[in-house]
């Protein structure tokens, strides 16, 4: 109000007597109880243009007969004169509900949906079926279909309509909007003469023709068109609203403010005023104001498609990535090929490192607007971030040719050369836009990085002098400190680190880059002084006290860090990067109360972030509480709507809870997003397989296949499915055709076992030294291998292919206890050296403690043994080998009684164990 005042002080008085006026209408028509009375008040303001206080009057009427539904008919049709299409819609549904008769109501619902971009809705609801209306309906039902994105009916229709009436506004508005599509303008012009000379006054009209004034570029004339449908119509909202987009185009946002503000008005705060003003605020970067308006409008109409794409466009602009891509996706639904939707979609997708999905969105617009400069650069982007290096120089070349002074284009156009290792273009491309603007940090530090990446040093550090010769301050030491460390003169590198400091002491590369030279010299505590003496002068500053929390961790006192980020914290305790880290670290350090505490404060306090979303479940799976995870894991979904993983993180954890129908529902979700992800599919076949649904697996295998013929998963998957059944003869044909596609390990260990089972164990053993001969180093098949052959009793080959493992991995715990055992089997003396090497490197491990224990037994130690086997079965309770060798281990040391009792435990568990004859024989023995 204060506003008002200090422009307006005189008129105050004028404004104030005006409202008293006003209020003592409404106030008179509020006494009027009749209700035929208060109907004919409320049509003479609409008929004076006083939209505003004619809803007034309506509602009150509504408010003292709720089914008076001529009073709910008026107010429908004066929604729909504002724009407010959704509470037009209300009102003529309950209008004809209560027995409303008009003629032309169906045509009101229907121009409500149109205007709602609801055209399936009215389609199906909407019938030319009265004659009387049969045109009007023709054509309003022709507007819906071009809404579909079906011009060849809609003319059809169009044409109908005309016939019937040659002269229907909407119908040559419709013909006009089919033209300008056809870019067949001059065509849409003489539509609109047609139009407006047999109709002058239509109001849908002049806007159009206003609006083709626009697209031609011609922003003055279409203002002036919208002036005079003012002229004619002072009270037309939506006028009002033109002219208000129209100062905004042309960066007038205060003259768009006036017009919004006189159109509210007439409508009060319909949700074409929020949405103009919403637009406003956006253009103006007010975002927070933006979206509060926008929400608003979608609050009531949650299908507005213009207010769905604007808050995409301020969510992408506020960071808020995942609300942006639903809104975006939503839109795009709908309007699938439209450029500023496309480009805002891509961008975020190239932003958040899927390059793929961007492509797929620009390349189909590229064919049809090939001379987009933004396109052009964003299909750049992807293909730099696809490291598809050839194919982005060719974008950022055809973008730079048409904006050649662009110095942004430039630099992009160097960085896809350097990526492909065009280095010299790549600098020549960079100098170029160092010339065009000298002053651009970006480009000199790319330059200088061209330089080191060819191994130029002495060019390198020729232009970072330049740079300083320009401007010194803190980066271009920092920059110069980098390329001295380039050329190992680590002592000049230090003077440019510190100089930085010198010019801001706070410089944090510098700071960080003379920290990693102190632990490069193994100095770490060093590292932490320096930090911590900078931290002396700015006690608060984030950056320093997560850096130490940082150096901390690298030390392996989690303590300490934790201590830090806890202060950190403390400064900010908004920031989510932040708390994000110090929940992760919480857990880490076994701390999951804590953990869990700051997870569900990070999530309430960011609903909308699937980064604290996901922090959350995991926690939770930390702590067992699968229920809660499943929810974080499903409001994660929600939030991420085009990320398959929550709903194979659900079905994983729907699994572990024994819910397969749950984990295949899941699934199948994850598939329809991402139809050729591996391992949704894989888990899916298992679970199938589990249920000896045998043909809906094969389908599954089948389906891969017929999307990837390339591929090899989908044979592999049948493979898998074949053999589930015992059909190991198909189940090989199967897996050599994956073999075909993709020389694997995994799959040859399963061509291995196949041909086994069906007798050719000779085949299998060629095909395994073939492969070894030219994949030596390929350990998890060596150790399948060796396995086999352990299993098969032949210890001599199993101990060559383990000692093979142990050449590639020395300290593999696999390979050293299995070779352990190999060698106890085949009377070698190195066997308990091999496993006491395996129990130091994994000493909680049960099925080492078990070798070790039983070699000691088999050496008469039992004293060391009984300990070893005592702790393997304690850890593992199920697994018999262990019962058995404990049982015997007992018996020769004498102690009968527990040895007994350990035989019985082995005998009585429902598992029937591979030792259970000899326990038997033993237990009779004692």
């Amino acid at each position: 109000m204060s506003r008002y005042l200090s422009r307006w002080p005189r008129p105050l008085a004028a404004t104030a007597v005006a409202l008293a006026l006003l209020f003592a209408t409404l106030l008179g028509g509020c006494k009027e109880t009749d209700p035929a009375a208060m109907l004919k008040q409320a049509k003479e303001l609409r008929a004076r243009g006083d939209a505003r206080a004619a809803v007034i009057v309506l509602k009150n009427a509504i408010q003292k007969n709720s089914a008076d539904r001529d009073a709910r008919l008026l107010l429908g049709e004066v929604y729909l004169e504002q724009g407010d299409a959704p509470s037009a819609e209300k009102e003529l549904r309950r209008a004809r509900d209560l027995g409303a008769a008009l003629p032309e109501l169906p045509l009101l619902i229907g121009q409500a949906l149109l205007m709602q971009g609801q055209y399936e809705r009215l389609l199906a609801e909407v019938d030319p079926a009265p004659p009387a209306q049969r045109p009007a309906i023709l054509a309003l039902r022709a507007h819906a279909l071009l809404g579909t994105d079906d011009p060849a009916q809609a003319t059809a229709l169009f044409a109908q309509a005309l016939s019937l009436h040659p002269d229907l506004p909407d119908a040559l508005l419709g013909m006009a909007r089919l033209a300008v599509a056809g870019n067949r303008h001059d065509e849409a012009a003489r539509l609109m003469q047609r139009a407006l000379a047999a109709n002058p006054d239509n109001i849908d009209c002049l806007r159009f023709h206003a609006d083709l004034l626009r697209a031609a570029g011609k922003p003055d004339q279409a203002l002036a068109a919208h002036e005079r449908i003012l002229v004619k119509r002072p009270h037309n909202v939506q006028a009002r609203l033109d002219v208000a987009n129209l100062h905004l185009d042309a960066g007038r946002f205060s003259a768009a403010r006036d017009a919004i503000a006189a159109a509210r008005k007439v409508a009060g705060a319909s949700l074409a005023v929020i949405y103009a003003q919403a637009m406003v605020d956006f253009r103006e970067q007010k975002l927070p104001a933006s979206l509060q308006s926008v929400q608003q409008v979608l609050r009531v109409a949650p299908d507005h498609y213009p207010a769905i794409l604007l808050a995409g466009a301020v969510q992408s602009a506020l960071g808020a990535t995942g609300q942006a891509e639903q809104h975006l996706q939503k839109f795009l639904a709908a309007y699938p090929r439209h450029v500023y939707a496309t480009k805002l979609m891509s961008s975020l997708q190239v932003r958040a490192n899927a390059p793929q999905a961007a492509l797929d969105l620009l390349t189909p617009l590229l064919a049809d607007h090939p001379n987009d400069v933004e396109l052009l650069t964003l299909a750049g982007e992807a293909r730099l971030r696809a490291r598809q290096f050839g194919a982005a120089t060719v974008l950022f070349e055809q973008a730079s040719a048409l904006q050649p002074q662009a110095a942004s284009l430039r630099t992009s156009l160097a960085l896809s050369r350097l990526g492909s290792g065009d280095t010299g273009r790549a600098v020549a491309e960079l100098e170029r836009a160092a010339a065009l603007d000298a002053n651009a940090p970006r480009v000199g530090i790319l330059l200088v990085m061209a330089h080191l990446r060819a191994k130029n040093t002495d060019k390198a550090l020729a232009t970072v002098q330049e740079m300083e010769r320009r401007d010194d301050n803190p980066l271009v030491q920092n920059l110069k400190g980098g390329v001295y460390l380039a050329r190992r003169e680590a002592s000049l590198a230090r003077a440019s680190f510190n100089r930085a400091l010198a010019l801001e002491p706070l410089y944090l590369p510098a700071l960080a880059n003379l920290a990693q030279l102190d632990l490069t010299e193994r100095k770490p505590a060093d590292a932490r002084k320096r930090y911590e003496a900078a931290l002396a002068n700015a006690p608060r500053n984030r950056a320093l006290l997560e850096a130490l929390a940082g150096l901390a961790q690298r030390e392996g006192k989690t303590a300490d860090a934790v201590a830090w980020l806890v202060r950190a914290r403390e400064i900010e305790p908004d920031a989510l990067p932040l708390g994000l880290r110090l929940a992760d670290l919480y857990a880490r350090a076994g701390n999951k109360a804590k953990a869990l505490q700051l997870a569900r404060t990070l999530e309430t306090a960011n609903p909308a972030s699937p980064e604290a979303t996901a922090m959350l479940a995991q926690i939770y799976v930390l702590n067992q509480d699968l229920g809660a995870a499943l929810d974080a894991y499903s409001r994660l979904a929600a939030l991420v709507p085009t990320s398959p993983m929550p709903l194979v993180r659900m079905a994983s954890l729907q699994l572990e809870r024994g819910d397969h129908d749950a984990a295949l529902t899941s699934l199948r979700q994850s598939l329809t997003i991402d139809p050729n992800l591996f391992d949704a599919q894989m888990t899916m076949l298992n679970i199938l397989v589990r249920q000896q649904k045998f043909t809906e697996a094969r389908a599954l295998a089948r389906g891969v296949q017929q999307r990837k013929p390339e591929s090899a998963n989908g044979y592999k998957l049948e493979g898998d499915a074949l053999a589930a059944q015992g059909q190991h003869a198909a189940a090989l044909a199967a897996w050599e055709r994956a073999f075909e596609r993709q020389s694997d390990g995994a799959l040859l260990i399963q061509i291995h076992g196949a041909l086994n089972k069906l007798g050719r164990a000779a085949d299998a053993d060629v095909r395994m030294s073939n492969w070894f001969r030219d994949r030596p180093a390929d350990v998890p098949a060596r150790l399948y291998y060796a396995s086999s052959k352990l299993v098969a009793g032949d210890y001599k080959a199993a101990i060559g292919h383990l000692e093979a493992v142990l050449k590639v991995e020395p300290d593999n715990v696999i390979a050293l206890n299995d070779l352990a055992w190999a060698c106890q089997q085949n009377g070698d003396s190195r066997a308990q050296a091999f496993a006491e090497r395996a129990h130091a490197l994994a000493p909680g491990n049960p099925a080492v403690l078990d070798t070790l224990g039983w070699i000691y037994t088999e050496r008469g130690n039992l004293a060391r043994a009984l300990p070893l086997l005592q702790k393997a079965s304690a850890l593992a309770p199920a697994a018999g080998n262990i019962h058995f060798h404990l049982s015997m281990a007992l018996a020769r040391s004498g102690d009968k009684r527990a040895a007994r009792r350990a035989l019985e435990r082995l005998l009585a568990q429902p598992q029937r164990s591979a030792h259970h004859e000899q326990a038997a024989a033993l237990l009779r023995t004692l």
